[in-house]
């Protein structure tokens, strides 16, 4: 009787860790792909009250490169989503951006980021922005990962998207 019940319990125990929460990636397998984006051309729109507020929209796109041969279009919009009070010199934005490689292949990356509280203003240069790689398309369909953005001296931008596997 009581080795029944101790296999009881071991049962109970197994099965409740079987139904712990396991986390669902890995960092071992990351691909890497650097990219150059070039000035890039925006339209601001400043909708609703006039100035800063909220649903202001910046639409971008840009050509991007690397050093491997890969080009493309980088599209993307930014929608102002907090406006900070008096004393606060920066707001939140959300972005939605796409990598075009040609061919139906592509990068999408969505997140928020955090800009100067100027009206259309671009992200301070040389202080990174990290936003998910939440989809893509063609060689990229199912993408994971992130994007690190880095915006230069030069009004030019760096990125470092990281995939996982």
């Amino acid at each position: 009787m009581k080795k029944l019940l101790l296999l009881l319990v071991l049962i109970s125990i197994i099965g409740c860790n079987q139904n712990e929460k396991k986390i669902p990636h890995s960092h071992d397998a990351i691909t890497s792909i650097k990219l150059h984006q070039e000035l890039p051309k925006i339209v601001h729109l400043d909708l609703g009250i006039e100035g800063s507020s909220h649903g202001d929209l910046m639409a971008f796109d840009s050509d991007f490169t690397n050093d491997k041969g890969m080009m493309g279009i980088l599209s993307g919009y930014i929608t102002t989503v907090d406006i900070p009070n008096e004393a606060e010199t920066f707001e939140d934005r959300m972005v939605h951006m796409v990598f075009d490689f040609g061919e139906a292949n592509t990068i999408v990356v969505g997140g928020k980021s955090v800009y100067p509280k100027t009206l259309g203003a671009e992200f301070t240069k040389q202080i990174p922005q990290i936003r998910a790689v939440i989809g893509g398309t063609g060689a990229y369909m199912g993408a994971r990962g992130q994007l690190t953005t880095t915006r230069n001296e030069d009004g030019t931008y760096e990125h470092l998207i990281e995939l996982m596997d």
